[in-house]
């Protein structure tokens, strides 16, 4: 599929996501897996701290998402040639220091796996195509056995909107 987010905006067009309900066990794990490329459309360049902004690829929050939510974000290297994967996270309502996590090549398709890790209160964040794999595992705290939440998907942002069309590849 491909999401085509249009100059001055922050999410696709047309976008059909709703919100959609999940139920987090703290004693079962879960795990979303999607599989996204990037093209050129994707670099851009502002002439300010804004450049180091990070852009959502999608993920899951516990509760409301500026709460507690993780996700993979985005955002172009900074020569400009591949993309920069991060783990982007709130918890307790704290916007968590961006997490690296791998860069990606122009024009290949990854598999980019989240996955909440049982009795361990961790989120694994996984990047791979045919020749590399990239894992992370960083801490979260689930406090009650069941958790409500809903799943979040591709936006653009930080402070400004796009400056030109971006097209984002897709696939489940």
């Amino acid at each position: 599929m491909k999401l085509k987010i249009r100059k001055n905006r922050r999410k696709p067009f047309p976008f059909f996501y709703l919100p959609i309900p999940i139920l987090i066990n703290k004693n079962k794990s879960f795990s979303i897996i999607r599989y996204f490329k990037f093209d050129e459309s994707a670099i851009y360049f502002f002439n300010d701290n804004d450049q180091y902004n990070v852009n959502k690829l999608f993920g899951f929050s516990i509760g409301f998402h500026h709460n507690n939510s993780v996700r993979f974000g985005w955002r172009p290297n900074n020569d400009l040639t591949k993309i920069e994967i991060v783990g982007y996270e709130y918890v307790n309502k704290v916007r968590v220091p961006t997490i690296p996590i791998c860069e990606v090549n122009l024009n290949q398709w990854y598999e980019y796996k989240l996955r909440y890790i049982e009795f361990h209160n961790q989120i694994e964040y996984s990047v791979k195509n045919v020749l590399k794999h990239h894992n992370v595992i960083h801490p979260i705290t689930l406090k009650r056995k069941f958790n409500l939440g809903y799943k979040l998907y591709l936006y653009f942002g930080g402070n400004k909107k796009t400056p030109h069309d971006i097209i984002i590849y897709c696939r489940r």
